[in-house]
């Protein structure tokens, strides 16, 4: 999925620098056909596409949908959300329900005591 954004992305350079297949593999140092197949759709490898993209000027990036520490954050939720539904469910079978106050006091609880681990623990 992602080869092929990257590829939609270097056809639409290729295209407004009306640049032949020929000057892209001079320029990056592909083979012709490994160029053609890449505009192609085929499976061509990364680094391949990478070579392309420096060709035409461009350059491939990650850019991150969120903060470290905001994906942290929803991290912790995530897990004391799972800590206390269980307790919930636990309770529940035993006849014990707890109000939403409690739920709450014990969602507060659970993650400052999850923010308290190592991070490398709050991802398992």
């Amino acid at each position: 999925m992602y080869k092929t954004l990257i590829i939609n992305e270097l056809k639409k350079q290729k295209e407004a620098l009306s640049i032949p297949y020929e000057s892209i593999a001079s320029r990056s140092g592909v083979g012709i056909a490994t160029v053609k197949r890449a505009f192609g759709g085929s499976d061509v490898s990364l680094s391949t596409l990478d070579k392309i993209a420096v060709a035409l000027d461009c350059e491939i990036s990650i850019k991150p949908k969120h903060s470290a520490k905001s994906l942290y954050k929803m991290q912790v939720e995530k897990k004391a959300l799972e800590i206390v539904e269980r307790v919930m469910h636990t309770s529940a079978l035993e006849a014990q329900t707890l109000n939403s106050e409690a739920e709450r006091k014990m969602l507060s609880q659970a993650k400052a005591m999850i923010a308290k681990m190592p991070k490398s623990q709050v991802w398992g």
